[in-house]
């Protein structure tokens, strides 16, 4: 009588690495604070301030924030060009946000949103999944 090897195959993909979780936990951070610092802005009316600029920047970074927690999530996959679209849009969001703190229309939350923005962007400018040629 001739037994075969039960060999079980694991759908499971592979686990990302440790330097892509923590990145993704940043830029979720950051997301959320962009999010919410977007959304003061967009609130709140200060005497003596360009308020349509002021609300303008403030939906601006909400949407930008809200763009960057869904690639994000699409990027924790392993997916590539989800990852290299996170990577571009956070460092357009830092530098579109950088030059409106400049003109000092940011709320302090999106500023401290931009520095988790420039730490998740290095912590996954370098993640190998695991995968021939990325």
């Amino acid at each position: 009588m001739i037994r075969y090897a039960s060999v079980t195959m694991s759908a499971e993909p592979p686990s990302p690495p440790l330097r892509a979780t923590i990145g993704f936990w940043v830029w979720l951070t950051a997301s959320v604070l962009l999010i919410v610092g977007g959304l003061f802005a967009a609130a709140v009316e200060l005497p003596g301030l360009n308020t349509v600029l002021f609300r303008g920047t403030g939906v601006l970074t909400a949407l930008g924030g809200a763009a960057m927690a869904y690639l994000a999530g699409r990027s924790r996959t392993g997916e590539p060009r989800f990852r290299r679209a996170a990577l571009a849009l956070s460092m357009a969001l830092v530098v579109v946000i950088g030059l409106t703190a400049a003109l000092g229309v940011v709320h302090i939350l999106t500023l401290l949103g931009v520095l988790l923005l420039i730490a998740g962007t290095i912590l996954n400018a370098r993640v190998d999944f695991g995968r021939n040629g990325e």
